[in-house]
């Protein structure tokens, strides 16, 4: 059995993996993660366990509760991925990068493909179909967007996501809840539709926490579920331990 180890920026998912299955799966907050860890079931069935983070690193806890199991740490440099990066700067790299591009290895073998991940950041990150991961693109989500409109402005007011059917706002509040969706929907498609020149036959998955507020909004589009970073960590270990 595999434990996989989501670390966002404010919450915590995990899932147990039996023959490539999601068995069982938790969401905490990050103040609940050792309770959470400590509390697992199954523990001692787990025999593997690797994790990603974009916030705080955890590794020397997890190490501390599963000193029987195999740890794969996505900062060892002798971890095998299951593609070639061609990415410049290593060491920037994140980690639910890493996990990304390796679940559309899994899912969408020998295609090219293009990983929009919407959530705290926008991540936009290419894998050709000979196995070659080139990169991508980086911007704020809707969030970063909204909460920087209110603190780098003197009048501007912080609001919440609200979705909006029209392209002209008759009052500030619209023409912010417009500027913010319409503009991320632009965004998002012309990054598909300048790869769509050079690969036309590329595949555009969708994910991430907030890709929900786009549905039938981007072309050409599959939307996955929640779980595929999940996924794509579990894919790290099985071709680990293949090796």
């Amino acid at each position: 059995m595999n434990l996989v180890i989501d670390i966002g920026n404010s919450r915590v998912k995990l899932f147990l993996f039996k023959n490539d299955k999601i068995t069982f799966r938790s969401l905490c907050n990050h103040n609940e993660f050792i309770k959470t860890l400590q509390t697992l079931p199954f523990r001692e069935e787990i025999i593997n366990v690797i994790s990603s983070t974009v916030s705080v690193n955890y590794d020397d806890i997890i190490e501390l509760n599963f000193k029987n199991s195999n740890y794969f740490k996505l900062s060892n440099k002798n971890l095998k991925l299951p593609f070639q990066n061609n990415y410049k700067t290593l060491n920037s790299l994140g980690q639910d990068r890493l996990a990304l591009v390796s679940s559309a290895v899994s899912s969408y073998p020998q295609t090219n493909t293009l990983i929009i991940d919407i959530g705290t950041c926008i991540t936009y990150d290419f894998i050709d179909s000979k196995n070659i991961y080139h990169g991508g693109a980086i911007s704020p989500g809707f969030n970063l967007r909204y909460s920087s409109l209110n603190d780098h402005t003197s009048n501007l007011p912080l609001l919440e996501f609200k979705e909006i059917d029209r392209l002209i706002g008759s009052n500030t509040e619209d023409s912010i809840h417009s500027g913010i969706y319409n503009g991320i929907i632009a965004e998002i498609n012309y990054h598909i539709e300048k790869l769509f020149i050079d690969y036309n036959d590329l595949n555009v998955v969708i994910t991430g926490g907030s890709s929900k507020f786009l549905l039938n909004r981007i072309k050409n589009a599959i939307f996955a579920d929640q779980d595929f970073i999940a996924v794509g960590l579990n894919y790290i270990i099985n071709y680990n331990e293949n090796r």
